[in-house]
């Protein structure tokens, strides 16, 4: 059985937002020490040539793999996006059903996406909420139960 597309690009825009926001500055250092290295190597290869020189060398020598580096930033932010819909979108669902319940509307079972994470989380809530709205059926009963005495409550005893 296989799950519905989200729809939203942001879930959660705070969380996800954060995580993409570290992912390209995570990048961006990966990429800025990959070009510092790959101009030290060409500048080691001949110290002697004039800087210019170097840049042109580097830009020859190690520009495919800085493209490759700088094509790949689009396909990580979309792949970290994709992923953190698998937590932040159970996350999202569980405020919107607490919500619900705090507003007095009718339980309906929490339920995630099949590759979601925290699928436990979701069965754990239900059993809590079908337990919270059975105490009051529980407590009346045994409120009943202790107002009828002993002898109506078939404690065993004659009267």
């Amino acid at each position: 059985m296989s799950s519905p597309q989200r729809t939203r690009v942001f879930v959660d825009p705070a969380v996800q937002g954060a995580l993409v926001r570290r992912l390209v500055i995570h990048w961006v250092a990966f990429f800025a020490v990959a070009a510092l290295i790959a101009f030290c190597l060409q500048v080691l290869v001949n110290p002697f040539l004039p800087i210019g020189e170097h840049l042109g060398r580097t830009t020859q020598t190690h520009g495919p793999f800085l493209l490759v580096l700088l094509l790949m930033l689009p396909i990580f932010v979309s792949d970290t996006i994709s992923l953190s819909h698998r937590f932040s979108g159970p996350i999202f669902r569980l405020r919107q059903t607490i919500r619900r319940l705090a507003d007095g509307e009718a339980h309906r079972p929490l339920a995630f996406r099949e590759l979601d994470f925290w699928q436990g989380m979701a069965a754990d809530f239900n059993r809590m909420v079908a337990h919270l709205q059975d105490v009051p059926n529980r407590q009346e009963a045994s409120a009943g139960a202790s107002a009828a005495g002993p002898a109506e409550a078939g404690d065993g005893r004659e009267g």
